[in-house]
């Protein structure tokens, strides 16, 4: 490992992190992604309906209602897509794990715990999994380098986690 923050420079290090088991965020997703169809379904129906009345007052109601549906509809797809999971940034030098959002030049830190506050540190060969507060698994790293492994794990050791 490197003495700088920067999430790039730990090629070593494999992070993997952990994904939350909560089955309430992908109904709400899955309930996004069909009302989005729905809605964009519906939008085209309006035009192809059999028996549908070609007047002019009514086009210009179905295209002011099938152009808003259809927005509607592809924001309600938009919003149901999965979001990236958090990149884990381990850093030696300052003894802290860190879940890390990025969406372009934007870096959000989910959350931060220092190594003393780790609950339970489990090595085993090249795999370590770092348990946070509440007992959650924060991360899941597997080393490549054995020098990058060795720089974590004495580090885990000085805060007395291993």
């Amino acid at each position: 490992m490197t003495s700088a923050t920067n999430a790039a420079d730990f090629k070593a290090i494999a992070p993997q992190p952990a994904r939350m088991l909560d089955g309430g965020r992908m109904l709400l997703r899955g309930a996004l992604g069909v009302i989005g169809a729905a809605l964009i379904l519906t939008a085209v129906g309006l035009w192809l309906a059999p028996g549908a009345d070609w007047s002019q007052d009514l086009l210009l109601i179905k295209l002011l209602v099938s152009v808003i549906g259809g927005m509607a509809g592809i924001a309600f797809l938009q919003s149901a897509v999965r979001p990236n999971a958090p990149r884990v940034e381990i850093d030696t030098i300052r003894h802290e794990v860190r879940l890390v959002r990025t969406r372009g030049r934007d870096r959000w830190v989910l959350d931060r715990c220092s190594f003393q506050d780790l609950t339970r540190v489990e090595n085993c060969g090249a795999h370590v999994q770092l348990w946070g507060r509440n007992d959650t698994l924060l991360a899941e790293v597997a080393a490549s380098d054995r020098v990058a492994h060795r720089s974590l794990v004495t580090a885990l050791r000085v805060a007395g986690k291993l």
